[in-house]
């Protein structure tokens, strides 16, 4: 589906398919010289009902959060998960019920910002785990969806729980948490069903020489030691089977 509202576009994918995402090799890659810190934020009804789902048991949340450094890792991109913020906002956290537009995500992070709840460090990426994000319908439990900003920090993230009970499922939270994250650093989508991290239809976790070079010019990126894009290039992984959904979607040219 596609909503245009004045000069910018807006991309809303909503796809089911059946893949796993690329496999890494847990040191597969060189160091990481470069940091992206994201600061979670659990949202809740504004009683504290309703929690939205985060990335689990501390052993589920380690193996996710490796599967998103071992992505990164093409880039020699370290993934830095702060502590979690929580914050109680129901409008935030599901809507007003019904399809969401996509504007929600830019009036969640206006909200967040008034209710102190965002990083005070601007080059810190604001990932806000609601129970629908924007510009979506109400999602299975089965589902990881996720609408963010192109080169401007907000992200709106959903995780199915079904999907934390099971390595396959971690690995489709990890690769739509990256993919969402490299919006925010400045890509785009690219083809669909291609192996590569920007898919909207979630069919690789691969980055090319061009993508990693604009996400290693991005503003959330610390770099310790540049070096050439080039040297972090690597090729595509493995495709298999599993049924449950990935879900990506973007805010383009949109500045906060």
């Amino acid at each position: 589906m596609f909503y245009r509202s004045m000069s910018k576009m807006i991309f809303i994918i909503s796809l089911f398919f059946f893949a796993i995402p690329n496999a890494f090799a847990v040191g597969a890659f060189p160091a990481s010289t470069h940091t992206v810190t994201i600061q979670p934020i659990i949202v809740s009804d504004d009683d504290g009902s309703n929690m939205a789902t985060f990335f689990g048991l501390p052993d589920q949340k380690t193996d996710i959060e490796g599967f998103i450094d071992n992505i990164w890792g093409q880039a020699g991109i370290d993934v830095n998960f702060l502590s979690a913020n929580v914050w109680s906002n129901t409008f935030a956290n599901s809507g007003s019920g019904g399809t969401r537009p996509g504007s929600d995500l830019r009036a969640i992070v206006n909200s967040a910002t008034t209710a102190g709840v965002i990083h005070t460090n601007p080059d810190f990426i604001n990932m806000f785990f609601v129970n629908t994000p924007a510009g979506f319908s109400p999602l299975s439990l089965n589902s990881a969806a996720g609408l963010a900003f192109v080169g401007n920090n907000g992200i709106t993230q959903y995780v199915g729980s079904n999907l934390l009970d099971f390595g396959s499922g971690r690995d489709v939270i990890a690769g739509v948490v990256a993919h969402e994250i490299g919006h925010n650093l400045g890509l785009s989508h690219t083809a669909s069903r291609i192996n590569n991290l920007m898919s909207p239809s979630g069919s690789g976790n691969a980055l090319t020489i061009g993508q990693i070079d604009t996400v290693l010019n991005s503003r959330f990126v610390v770099s310790a030691v540049p070096l050439p894009a080039a040297i972090w290039f690597m090729g595509s992984g493995l495709i298999g089977l599993i049924s449950f959904s990935r879900k990506r979607g973007q805010l383009q040219n949109t500045v906060i």
